[in-house]
C-alpha cells in the first residue's frame, strides 16, 4: 500500500436479499463512520441491505473499486454478497485494503482468511477504535498487522492475490482482543449518510393515545446484553453491557431534529436489551419527558425483567412508554430450555398479562419452530397465543417463524452435534429444512404454502378494511349497504384467519393429515365472518366495502401497533 495521508474509505452493508422489513441505515457502520470523521478520516457509506441485484453489478455501479479501504459489515445472510464484491474489488484494485467486520466475521474470522484470499483483515467485535488505527497507519505494515482486535493472514502465507482455497497458506496473525469501548458517550452520534440502493422510507409511529401520526427516530442507548440466550448473535460480539447517560440520549434526539429539520416525537430504542437496568430506563424516560412531554418511546426486553421491575412500569407509561418488544420466543418448556431463556412458560404468560393490565402494547418476538420442535410444542404455542389475546395481533409473521442457526451461536453448535454434521461456515442453513419430526416438516411446508398464496391478500384487505372503518360512521356507508358493525366483524375475522388456519392444520397433523391428504390446502381453509363465508369471499367483500369508502388500494405494509 502506497503512503496515504487521507485514504479514500468506503463502508458497505451488503445485501441479505429481499426484505419486507423497514429499511433504516446500518447503525453499526454509521457509528464507525462518525468516529472516523471526528478523527479527520471522512468516509463514504453504501447500503445495499435489501437489494436483490447482483452483488458485482452493484459494486461496479457504485464504483467500489475507487477506494483505498473498503470495510464490509457482514451477517450470515450477507456474507456471500460481501465476498463477491470483495473479489471484484480485488481484481480491479489489488492494493485496496479489504476489511470485514460484524457478527459473522467475528465468529469465523480465521476461516474467512483461510478460505477467501480477497479479504485482508477481519476486525473482531466492536469496530470504532480498530478501524481508526487501521486507516491511521496504512503505510506501516508492522503497526498495521499488530492492531488489537484484528486477524490477518501471516506474511509468509501470501497477500490478497493468493488463489488457492486456503488463502495461500495456513499462517494467521490473531491479535489479542481489544477492550470494549468503555464510555459510549464519547462516541459521536451516528450522523453518517449512506447511498442506499432502494432508499429509506420515513419512519413513523401512529400514537393511538394522542390520535396522530408522529415522525420517529431510532436511537441505540446501550450495547450488548448480559444474558446468554443460545440463539442470539449478540453473544458473538460480547456480553459486556454498557449504557449511555440519559442526557446524551436526549441530546441525540435534539441533534437529529435540528440536523434533519424533522420534529421527531417517537423514539424506537434499538438496544439489544433496553431494560437491563429499570432505574436507568426510568432516568432516560424522565429526561425525554422533561425535554418534550410529547415524545413517546418503545423498547425491547425480556419477560423476566418485566416482572422484576413491575413497579417501574406505571411511571414509564406516564412518561410516554407506548409498547415493548417482548422476547417471548416460545410457550414450550423444552424449547425454552434449548434456547437458554432460563424462564418457564408461566413467566411468559405473567409478563404478557402484566403489560396488558397496564395498557402497554406488546410487539411480539416469537420462534414458532426449531429443528427439534414437536407437534406438542406447536400446540403449546397456539394455546398461548389464543389464551393471551394474540389472535388480534398483526403482522402474522410469528406464525411462520423458525429458528435461524447463526454462526457463532451455541444453538448452532448444539444442532451440529445433534445431527452429527459440520455446517459450512459460509452458509446459513435454511431453518425450514432441518425438522426432525416428519409431521412438523409437513406442517411447516403447508403453512408456508398458505403464507405464499394467501397472506399478502389478507394483509391488503385488512389494511383497506381498517382504513375504511376509520372513515365511516356507525350508521354504515349508504342505505342497504354493509354496516359498520359487519365490517368490524369481517376485519376481525381477517385478523384471525391465519391463526385459525394454523390451528386447523395442527389438528390435522395430530390426526395424521386426513384433510390435507383428501383435499389439499383448500380443505383446511376456515370459513369466516358473521355468515361463515370462504376466505376468498371474505377478502373480496372487505375489498368491495373499502372501495365504496374510497380505499381502492392498500396502503404500505403496516406493522404492529401503528408502526409502518
Amino acid at each position: 500500500m502506497d503512503t496515504l495521508t487521507r485514504p479514500a474509505i468506503a463502508f458497505v452493508n451488503p445485501s441479505v436479499g429481499f426484505s419486507d422489513r423497514r429499511k433504516s441505515k446500518p447503525i453499526g457502520l454509521a457509528y464507525i463512520m462518525a468516529y472516523l470523521e471526528k478523527a479527520g478520516f471522512p468516509s463514504s457509506g453504501f447500503d445495499f441491505g435489501d437489494s436483490e441485484d447482483d452483488a458485482v453489478e452493484l459494486a461496479a455501479l457504485y464504483g467500489l473499486d475507487r477506494f483505498d479501504v473498503v470495510g464490509f459489515s457482514v451477517y450470515n445472510e450477507s456474507f456471500r454478497a460481501a465476498v463477491a464484491m470483495a473479489e471484484w474489488i480485488r481484481s480491479r484494485r489489488p492494493q485496496c485494503l479489504i476489511v470485514l467486520g460484524g457478527p459473522h466475521a467475528t465468529a469465523v474470522h480465521e476461516h474467512i482468511l483461510r478460505r477467501h484470499p480477497c479479504v485482508d483483515v477481519v476486525v473482531r467485535r466492536e469496530g470504532e477504535e480498530a478501524m481508526l488505527e487501521l486507516v491511521s497507519c496504512l503505510d506501516d505494515r508492522a503497526k498495521l498487522t499488530a492492531i488489537r482486535g484484528t486477524t490477518w493472514r501471516a506474511p509468509s502465507s501470501g497477500s490478497g492475490s493468493g488463489s488457492d482455497g486456503d488463502g495461500g497458506g495456513g499462517g494467521l496473525l490473531v491479535n489479542e482482543d481489544r477492550d470494549f469501548v468503555p464510555d459510549l458517550d464519547q462516541i459521536p452520534f451516528p450522523d453518517a449518510e449512506f447511498v442506499s440502493h432502494s432508499g429509506y422510507p420515513d419512519l413513523t409511529y401512529y400514537d393511538e393515545v394522542q390520535g396522530r401520526l408522529k415522525a420517529a427516530l431510532t436511537i441505540c442507548s446501550s450495547r450488548s446484553c448480559p444474558y446468554d440466550c443460545s440463539f442470539c448473535g449478540v453473544l458473538t460480539i460480547g456480553r459486556k453491557y454498557r449504557s449511555r447517560e440519559a442526557e446524551r440520549v436526549v441530546a441525540e434526539l435534539l441533534h437529529f431534529r435540528e440536523r434533519h429539520g424533522v420534529d421527531y416525537e417517537h423514539v424506537y430504542f434499538s438496544d439489544a436489551n433496553f431494560f437491563v437496568s429499570p432505574t436507568r430506563a426510568l432516568e432516560v424516560a424522565e429526561a425525554l419527558y422533561e425535554a418534550d412531554p410529547q415524545v413517546t418511546f418503545s423498547f425491547g426486553t425480556r419477560v423476566n425483567q418485566i416482572l422484576k421491575a413491575a413497579d417501574v412500569l406505571p411511571r414509564l407509561k406516564e412518561r410516554g412508554l407506548r409498547f415493548i418488544e417482548l422476547g417471548i420466543e416460545s410457550a414450550s418448556e423444552p424449547v425454552l430450555e434449548r434456547l437458554a431463556k432460563h424462564v418457564k412458560p408461566e413467566v411468559n404468560v405473567a409478563a404478557v398479562r402484566l403489560l396488558k393490565r397496564h395498557g402497554i402494547e406488546i410487539s411480539l418476538d416469537f420462534i414458532m419452530l426449531d429443528p427439534a420442535t414437536t407437534l406438542a410444542d406447536i400446540r403449546a404455542n397456539m394455546e398461548f397465543l389464543r389464551e393471551t389475546g394474540f389472535y388480534d395481533y398483526v403482522p402474522h409473521d410469528h406464525l411462520y417463524s423458525a429458528l435461524v442457526l447463526y454462526e457463532g451461536t451455541p444453538i448452532r453448535d448444539f444442532y451440529a452435534r445433534r445431527f452429527g454434521v459440520v455446517f459450512d461456515p459460509d452458509e446459513l442453513p435454511s431453518p425450514f429444512t432441518l425438522f426432525e419430526v416428519p409431521e412438523v416438516q409437513r406442517f411447516s411446508d403447508t403453512l408456508r404454502a398458505f403464507r405464499k398464496q394467501w397472506q399478502d391478500r389478507i394483509d391488503g384487505a385488512l389494511a383497506r378494511g381498517e382504513l375504511a372503518l376509520a372513515s365511516i360512521g356507525d350508521d354504515g356507508l349508504s342505505p342497504g349497504r354493509a354496516s359498520h358493525a359487519r365490517l368490524q366483524l369481517d376485519v376481525v375475522s381477517l385478523r384471525h384467519a391465519p391463526n385459525l388456519l394454523t390451528e386447523r392444520l395442527l389438528a390435522d397433523a395430530e390426526a395424521g393429515f386426513p384433510l390435507l391428504d383428501a383435499g389439499g390446502l383448500e380443505a383446511l381453509l376456515p370459513r369466516l365472518g358473521h355468515d361463515r363465508v370462504p376466505l376468498h369471499d371474505l377478502i373480496e367483500r372487505t375489498g368491495a366495502v373499502a372501495r365504496e369508502a374510497g380505499f381502492a388500494r392498500a396502503p404500505g405494509a403496516v406493522g404492529p401497533h401503528g408502526r409502518d
